[in-house]
């Protein structure tokens, strides 16, 4: 802005209202500062640096019985960050395994059906039953020829066919038990047998998964940040044990200014300024929250409108930003048009 001319009156701005007093070195100087007051500061949007935190949690409140890595340190993705205590864990996954192995031989024993041994004897049975039932065919007919001269007694004669009765149904009941023998057990029994293997490895799936989790793990690489617990601690169940600073640097959450809205979009390159630097960061705009952080717009006036603020996340450039510390503050110069 340029000052004005000897001679001339230069304007010196306050609150409410404008004077002229007629030029000097020493008003000059003060008609410029007082100009530089009166003209509107950049409006700037305030926020943090913020990490992608993840956090690991306790799978079981069971004791910490190592710590594979300390605050600090670079971690990958995978890399094991601390141990719970897992033996009645390893106890259920021991149980299932048997479960598993008990159910692999049922399954087996049903799709091969009966032993050969097991054949050979109904074979045997039958031999035996035929035989039976042809000595007791022999005897009634021989007792049906001389029922009638009164060799015998009418009850001698009943009880023969009471007994050729039974050879015969003894028979068919040898011959019935080969054939089931030798086509072996039934669809529905192995397909039973088979469906109870599978449930069985699913729940040792499940169960190993689990006891997987007895140790935690980093889910993202990045830096440790906070280890809440330490050694020998036993914290409850689904308690944070680990956080991680993910991502490889971090990024800027602002709170954009309602008047701002409409000018900055997702996609815009800025100048993101840090605490502690005086060069800005370049930075792109991610997203920006589509609801006011506190009370909604249309609830309120032009006047009171202008006050409000909605989050805005900016990428910044990983080289100018990396090591940063998470919650620093930072601020998006916002220069008028």
């Amino acid at each position: 802005m340029k000052g004005p001319s000897p001679g001339l009156l230069a304007p010196l701005c306050f609150p409410g209202n404008c004077m002229r007093l007629r030029s000097s070195p020493f008003l000059l100087l003060a008609s410029l500062l007082f100009h530089t007051a009166c003209e509107p500061a950049p409006m700037e949007a305030l926020g943090t640096l913020e990490w992608d935190r993840v956090n690991g949690r306790a799978v079981a409140s069971e004791a910490i019985v190592e710590l594979q890595a300390r605050e600090g340190d670079e971690v990958g993705a995978g890399d094991a960050l601390l141990r719970l205590d897992s033996r009645l864990q390893e106890a259920v996954v021991n149980r299932l395994k048997a479960v598993v192995l008990q159910a692999q031989w049922k399954a087996k024993k049903l799709e091969s059906g009966y032993r050969p041994e097991e054949v050979a004897s109904a074979i045997a049975d039958v031999e035996a039953a035929k035989y039976n039932r042809e000595t007791m065919q022999l005897e009634f007919d021989r007792k049906e020829k001389i029922r009638n001269t009164g060799a015998i007694s009418g009850r001698s004669a009943d009880l023969s066919a009471n007994n050729l009765a039974q050879a015969k149904a003894a028979e068919r009941s040898a011959i019935e038990r080969l054939k089931m023998l030798q086509s072996g057990y039934r669809k529905e029994e192995v397909e039973q047998a088979r469906a109870g293997l599978e449930a069985a490895r699913a729940e040792l799936k499940h169960a190993q998964e689990a006891l997987a989790r007895y140790t935690v793990r980093a889910e993202r690489a990045g830096i440790l940040d906070s280890l809440p617990f330490k050694l020998g601690d036993k914290p409850p169940t689904g308690a944070v044990v680990t956080t991680v600073l993910a991502g490889g640097s971090p990024w800027a959450r602002v709170y954009l200014p309602e008047p701002w809205l409409s000018r900055v979009k997702p996609g815009d390159i800025v100048d993101v300024y840090v605490d502690g630097r005086s060069k800005p960061i370049e930075g792109k705009v991610r997203h920006i929250e589509s609801n006011a952080s506190f009370t909604p717009y249309y609830t309120l006036s032009e006047e009171d409108r202008s006050r409000l603020s909605f989050v805005t996340q900016i990428d910044l450039d990983p080289k100018s930003a990396k090591g940063l510390p998470l919650g620093i503050p930072v601020r998006m110069r916002l220069l008028d048009e």
